[in-house]
């Protein structure tokens, strides 16, 4: 029989009782931290693989701030055909599972790239978060420098169905931060599944539709969904801080990109407390140094030599 509050008033429990009754609440109770979060309109889903390990800390916490449910959609590298498989080297880190109430993996792949991997994280993670109002998905190394103006992303979107970080293009949809219905992201991930699954369906499509973005471009087409459109960010890799409407207001930043483009076009790398030093390397200690000092001589160093 489960302990309710009122069973502390009983004047009869014992002291040994009475302690075990109120350890027993307060597990309990401490549920409701992370279990009140499906109330509420918005889940967040973040997807990632192993390669993003550098980020995917960063990525997390920064989207945690917004008070949401958070499923992480994870790539699966466990390969059946090898035996031995080291779970440290490919699975998130237990801070990182700490802070998210979700964590899905589909099956493990071998198509490579990213089209077939991409397909099968949204679409596990949006059959987890049907019970939402509306879909936040970003990939698992952009961050939120502002998450308190995330309300700003409904009152944007507004009777639309989606809005994408961009560009958005006639047959070209970015897919790095996108908020949509969830209503209309289901519909938008089975036009995928149907244009997409099994390989032959691939074969028929493909042609026509090509990657990713342009198979969400089909579907918006197809569904006469409603886009709302901002401001765009420079590139589509979003490597540059002047990023549009969602770096302006949400500070929305893709830290993989600025990383890697500091790197080889001699920039500013992006702050350290968005880096995991576990997998980043020892250039860590640069940048972190670099953000800590202002010392430019030692970017000159850590910057690709041409």
């Amino acid at each position: 029989m489960g302990w309710i509050r009122k069973d502390l008033d009983d004047p009869n429990l014992s002291a040994e009782d009475r302690a075990a009754g109120e350890q027993v609440l307060k597990n309990f109770m401490a549920n409701d931290t992370w279990t009140k979060k499906i109330f509420k309109d918005v889940g967040i889903l973040l997807t990632s693989h192993p390669g993003n390990r550098p980020y995917l800390k960063g990525s997390v916490e920064s989207h945690k701030k917004t008070g949401y449910w958070i499923c992480l959609s994870y790539d699966n590298y466990i390969n059946p055909e090898h035996a031995a498989v080291d779970y440290n080297s490919i699975m998130p880190s237990k801070d990182v599972m700490d802070n998210i109430d979700t964590f899905v993996m589909p099956h493990h792949q071998t198509w490579g790239g990213v089209l077939f991997p991409y397909f099968w994280l949204l679409k596990v993670g949006i059959n987890t978060l049907l019970d939402f109002k509306y879909i936040y998905c970003a990939n698992g190394d952009c961050i939120l420098e502002k998450p308190e103006n995330f309300h700003m992303l409904i009152e944007k979107l507004g009777d639309a169905d989606i809005l994408g970080c961009g560009p958005v293009k006639d047959n070209s949809f970015n897919t790095a931060g996108m908020f949509a219905k969830t209503s209309a992201l289901k519909a938008m991930i089975q036009h995928f599944q149907d244009h997409f699954i099994p390989f032959e369906v691939y074969e028929k499509y493909t042609l026509d539709i090509g990657n990713t973005e342009g198979r969400f471009a089909k579907a918006i087409k197809d569904l006469g969904l409603k886009v709302v459109t901002v401001s765009e960010p420079c590139d589509e890799q979003m490597g540059r801080v002047e990023q549009g409407w969602w770096y302006e207001n949400l500070g929305f930043k893709h830290i993989h990109a600025l990383h890697n483009i500091a790197y080889r076009y001699k920039g500013i790398p992006p702050h350290h407390k968005y880096l995991d030093n576990r997998f980043v390397g020892g250039e860590y200690e640069t940048i972190k140094k670099y953000h800590e000092t202002g010392d430019k001589k030692l970017l000159e160093e850590w910057w690709v030599k041409s």
